[in-house]
């Protein structure tokens, strides 16, 4: 008995001896260790091409287009201007407002302001700086160009047609010496309209329909633009009487 407890001193105290856990430096050195196969380091995915898109101009119905339009006003001022050859991807409402603002002044013979000219389609007011690609997005016919489509125009205030800048101007000029010919893009046709106007033009149904669309689209309710319409055409019947 007490051989085999000098026996476990001994063992304990050799094992007190030896670390608990094994160095930093430590190496297994193991001559039938498998060498590890390392495969061959993969390259880097190459970055995906991009696709091409066309450009949004390039996509756009109409955009390298042209058409012919047809500005008319039935009231005061009476007017019906052509404008032919207007690209549809790059033409906007407010080109369109500075070729009838070129021809029209009102009773202080002064250029009304942007803002009281109003562009029709559709007997609705045509809203913010659109082009006419996207006035007409509705119509492919159109967009397919050389058509010809003719827009309303509301002059609030009312004026009068003036002839074009330099109209008539060549007339009674000598010829000079020296002078050389430029050749000039094609001024805008202005014909008086033809139809009805004047009071004629108000006992129209169409006349209060256009005035109806106008002020649906200022007040933003189709009830309080009926009801507006209801006032204005009343008090137009009264004071007739």
């Amino acid at each position: 008995m007490a051989s085999e407890i000098s026996f476990a001193k001994a063992f304990l105290s050799a094992l007190d001896s030896r670390p608990i856990k094994l160095r930093a430096d430590y190496v297994h050195d193991d001559p039938n260790a498998r060498i590890p196969h390392l495969l061959p380091r993969l390259q880097p995915p190459r970055p995906t091409m991009p696709k091409k898109t066309p450009n949004a101009a390039a996509a756009a119905p109409g955009s390298s287009k042209s058409i012919t339009v047809v500005l008319k006003s039935a009231r005061n001022p009476a007017l019906e201007l052509t404008l032919p050859n207007l690209p549809l991807s790059t033409t906007t409402v407010t080109d369109l407002k500075d070729a009838v603002r070129a021809r029209v002044v009102d009773a202080t013979d002064a250029k009304p302001a942007l803002e009281k000219i109003k562009i029709l389609h559709r007997k609705k007011p045509v809203t913010g700086n659109r082009t006419l690609a996207e006035m007409l997005s509705e119509e492919p016919v159109l967009l397919a160009g050389g058509k010809e489509v003719e827009v309303a125009v509301m002059v609030l205030g009312g004026g009068r047609v003036v002839p074009a800048e330099g109209e008539g101007e060549a007339e009674g000029e000598g010829s000079g010496v020296g002078v050389k010919e430029e050749e000039t893009p094609a001024e805008p046709v202005v014909k008086p309209a033809v139809g009805p106007s004047g009071e004629e033009v108000v006992k129209t149904e169409a006349f209060w329909e256009d005035l109806q669309g106008f002020l649906e689209q200022r007040v933003k309710d189709a009830e309080e633009a009926r009801r507006l319409r209801g006032l204005f055409r009343e008090a137009w019947e009264g004071g007739r009487k």
